[in-house]
């Protein structure tokens, strides 16, 4: 089971609101009367079908147009009031000149760019290159089905809200108010998340966590408000205190993910990234190893986690941040940026600990009581980056879907490769993040639709780096099919061979090879790489 239809409770979604889904539903699936479209096998009259046609039912069906002259498409009229149009649709069918018919549709004109009407005040949406990649999907649903959840980990949300309630995750394994814990995973009435510091499945209401699930995953293309990074995706609101209600909420969701993985989508939610708006100054993660010990437990089961560091002008390299300094490798740490791409000057930095950097300052989103406002700090930048990651989830890549569940902690280390090869880099965040750059969605999204696509180019070897402090090269390679042993060697000047090595890409890998070079000559060198008569080569110095 991959897409599930949640309930829509009576408090968040009036009869209004339903009626008039409803209606636009069923006006889409309505035919535009008297019109039919027909393809018909080549050689074959249509005007002897008419002709036809009009004797059978004493009233005229005639050409409106052809549509395609290669492919004998045309599009034809009749008069609705006089001519019942299954009959005619049968008759149709029964014509041996006849390939296909179908009655003809109105369309929808899907504009990438949101109806939203405070959508132009969303300076950071278009920064990361949003537009581009709503182009390709606008969220929420992967390739294969499976329900893309976001967990939003904060002080407490107002679900009602009317820009946020289409894009609330409903636990559809659990039924409302009956007092018994249905899916049996410890929580009674576990609907809409949890409430951790008064244990209850009724949510407290801030306006903090309000917005950075706004950023997320406000509803987008709706007519209303704002659009999140998503325009629809499921939000997993959980309200939280303190660190053993972090530590409880991302238990919470290792088990919904667990049993996704486990079930193949039958039970569970396909939750693929947390949202940490929250931190501790001043502390590093070996001084919280259970807190941080939850980032690696939570990548095993294929979640990453947006982690915003301090609101200060410090390096947490040197003076701590949690979560910011855990070294797992399924958490980005995000430092904010502003309208100049500039760091804020209020927010942390560290050129070991924080990745990347993320518009945050001067965002516009949803707060309470059905409102709209600015909002700022790396609160506001994890929230980008945390629905980053869940868009690129929802690319158009079925192959993707499926290792997701299969090897879910392979294919999050890909996406968060994919966002840190991404970024823009820039020379105002050198110093204050590992990659030097700024979260690009576009740029990560066309990572990751390279790796999806079949290559036909021969094989490509390049070096990234030599690295002569270390004593090791590092080449990157792709490759024109996945699965398969292909040769890797290195000769000198005189054509001998130093290295040699079979290697077995994987899609959704690291392509990439090193070779220490210690005790190796100063001098000239070829690496080669090699399957049958495919041979690229690649000089390199070492001195």
């Amino acid at each position: 089971m991959r897409l599930f239809l949640y309930p829509l409770l009576a408090v968040l979604v009036p009869a209004a609101l339903c009626a008039q889904s409803q209606f636009r539903t069923a006006a889409a699936e309505t035919p535009i009367p008297g019109e039919v479209l027909v393809r018909f096998h080549s050689g074959e009259s249509i005007e002897e079908v008419l002709e036809d046609l009009q004797a059978e039912f004493d009233t005229p069906v005639t050409l409106d147009r052809t549509l395609s002259k290669r492919f004998h498409i045309a599009l034809l009229r009749f008069d609705p009031e006089r001519l019942p149009a299954q009959p005619l649709m049968d008759a149709i069918l029964r014509r041996p000149e006849v390939l296909s018919a179908q009655w003809n549709y109105p369309i929808e004109f899907r504009n990438t760019i949101p109806d939203d009407p405070f959508f132009d005040q969303q300076w950071s949406l278009d920064r990361i290159g949003l537009p581009a990649v709503w182009d390709i999907t606008i969220g929420g649903l992967s390739a294969n089905g499976d329900t893309i959840v976001i967990a939003i980990l904060d002080s407490g949300f107002q679900p009602a809200h009317e820009d946020l309630r289409d894009n609330v995750w409903y636990n559809p394994f659990e039924i409302a108010d009956d007092s018994i814990d249905n899916d049996g995973n410890g929580f009674v009435d576990d609907i809409i998340g949890w409430d951790f510091p008064s244990n209850s499945p009724t949510h407290r209401v801030t306006s903090h966590g309000q917005s950075v699930a706004g950023i997320a995953g406000a509803r987008g293309n709706n007519g209303i408000g704002v659009s999140g990074v998503n325009m629809t995706v499921r939000l997993m609101l959980l309200s939280i205190g303190g660190v053993p209600d972090i530590i409880a909420a991302y238990d919470y969701v290792i088990e919904q993910r667990r049993r996704y993985n486990e079930s193949n989508g039958a039970a569970g939610a396909f939750v693929v990234v947390t949202n940490a708006s929250f931190g501790q100054p001043n502390v590093f993660c070996s001084q919280q190893p259970v807190w941080g010990g939850m980032y690696d437990l939570l990548g095993e089961v294929g979640v990453l986690t947006a982690g915003a560091t301090v609101n200060s002008n410090y390096d947490v390299d040197v003076q701590g941040d949690m979560p910011s300094t855990c070294p797992s490798d399924f958490l980005l740490s995000v430092l904010n940026t502003n309208r100049d791409d500039l760091k804020h000057q209020g927010s942390g930095f560290g050129k070991n600990s924080i990745d990347l950097g993320s518009p945050g300052q001067d965002s516009y989103t949803i707060t309470l009581n059905n409102e709209y406002n600015v909002f700022g700090g790396n609160s506001a930048a994890a929230p980008h980056l945390a629905g980053a990651i869940a868009l690129l989830y929802s690319a158009p890549c079925p192959e993707l879907g499926s290792e997701a569940i299969r090897n879910p902690a392979k294919i999050a280390s890909f996406m968060r490769r994919s966002i840190l090869r991404g970024v823009d880099r820039l020379p105002a965040l050198k110093d204050f993040a590992a990659s030097g750059g700024r979260l690009n969605v576009k740029n990560s999204m066309d990572i990751v639709l390279e790796n999806c696509k079949e290559n036909f180019a021969p094989i490509k070897l390049s070096s990234l780096s030599v690295d002569l402090s270390e004593k090791k090269a590092v080449f990157l390679y792709s490759v024109p099919s996945y699965g398969e042993d292909y040769l890797f060697r290195v000769i000198n000047v005189l054509g001998q061979t130093i290295y040699n090595e079979k290697v077995m890409p994987q899609k959704f890998a690291d392509n990439i090879f090193e070779v220490s070079l210690v005790n190796w000559p100063s001098g000239a060198y070829f690496a080669i790489f090699q399957k049958g008569k495919s041979v690229e080569s690649y000089p390199f110095f070492v001195h």
